[in-house]
């Protein structure tokens, strides 16, 4: 009899709530975990213990608890997923260190090189497990709190890569989110770490939209949206230069990228679009009501510096020219005064500056 895993879910924002409840539909256990304080809102799930997801997914269930320690989250579970943005993974995983165990899970979500962030830490820290770390590409869905224990998924994503290290672990891994998301997000392996990394879709969706149009938005902050106002056919044209640049680190890396747009195609549904302007303004669209994003949303905050800055000092590793990530990354720092290259997700606070690409490539395997 296949055994039932127990499950940890550190993160009570929109994602983490959200993959709560489907795990609860299955009838596992599952552990909540808030890092940071306890609102009146965690105090009722913490009373409750329920979550429920509405709109294209409608599931939810019971959860075994929800904790403000993570020693009482993570002890003696299976599987741990870390559902939160990446400016938070250097604390979360300073917290969960000590407590891992050998033969544990642990998949972030999505990975945004909290792989290597993590696979560093416990170096640096002497720390050794035989643990299997794993990313997803993306969040499965777009999502928002409703209420207090409800959380509205506005379009569910029908496939996603998943990759895992050790990458003998990749089907194991595999198996463990089709299970949990079975009939609504079907998981594929991807190659390793960093292919994952290298293909979340945000670093080319996200920045450049708000850059080019910096003072609409500032202006209008509440109605702006991003997506139906933002990408203009120009701006899309530069953002397809911009994902070709992504690619072609890829390449350098012999590795498998999907261009962002076949991302959208296989995310939300196939079209003859051959613009993001085409598939943004497309009925496959998921994009139609997005907005409220400001110009220090995290589509600058989290994704220039922990997207845009490693994948373009891997371009630099790589011997590939990268014009306009490079643009993006040193206009988002002089408008908002912050050196994202120093403060972001730089390839020395990953453990691999000092690398050769392919000792990089192996490293996330």
């Amino acid at each position: 009899m296949k055994k039932k895993l127990t499950y940890a879910v550190l993160g009570s924002g929109h994602g983490g709530r959200a993959v709560c409840g489907q795990i609860a539909e299955k009838g596992y256990p599952v552990m909540m975990y808030e890092p940071l304080e306890e609102t009146e809102d965690y105090l009722k799930i913490r009373q409750e213990k329920e979550i429920f997801l509405d709109g294209d997914i409608r599931a939810g269930g019971k959860l075994s608890g929800a904790t403000m320690a993570i020693e009482e989250a993570v002890k003696d579970t299976d599987v741990i997923l870390i559902v939160v943005p990446s400016f938070a993974h250097k604390p979360i995983f300073a917290k969960l260190i000590p407590h891992l165990m050998d033969g544990q899970h642990v998949i972030i979500v999505p990975g945004n090189y909290g792989g290597l962030r993590l696979k560093e830490m416990m170096t640096d820290r002497g720390i050794e497990r035989n643990i299997t770390i794993s990313e997803t590409v993306s969040l499965p869905y777009a999502c928002r709190i409703n209420t207090y224990n409800t959380v509205m998924i506005y379009k569910k994503k029908s496939q996603l890569k998943i990759a895992s290290s050790p990458s003998r672990n990749n089907t194991e891994t595999v198996d463990i989110m089709n299970d949990i998301f079975a009939g609504h997000v079907n998981f594929f392996p991807g190659k390793n770490l960093l292919e994952v990394d290298l293909d979340n879709p945000n670093q080319t969706l996200h920045p450049l939209p708000v850059l080019l149009n910096y003072g609409g938005i500032e202006n209008n902050p509440e109605t702006f949206r991003h997506y139906m106002d933002g990408i203009t056919p120009l701006i899309s044209e530069k953002m397809m230069h911009m994902d070709e640049e992504r690619l072609a680190i890829g390449r350098a890396l012999s590795l498998e990228l999907m261009s962002t747009l076949e991302q959208l195609k296989m995310y939300y549904g196939e079209n003859d679009a051959k613009t993001y302007y085409e598939y943004v303004n497309s009925p496959q669209s998921p994009y139609t009501d997005v907005i409220g994003h400001h110009v220090r949303s995290r589509y600058l905050t989290e994704d220039v510096p922990g997207l845009n800055v490693p994948a373009m000092q891997l371009a630099e590793k790589a011997a590939v020219q990268t014009p306009i990530i490079e643009l993006t990354v040193r206009l988002t720092s002089w408008l908002h005064n912050v050196d994202y290259v120093s403060t972001g997700t730089n390839l020395m606070k990953l453990g691999i500056a000092n690398k050769m690409p392919e000792e990089i490539v192996s490293l996330t395997a």
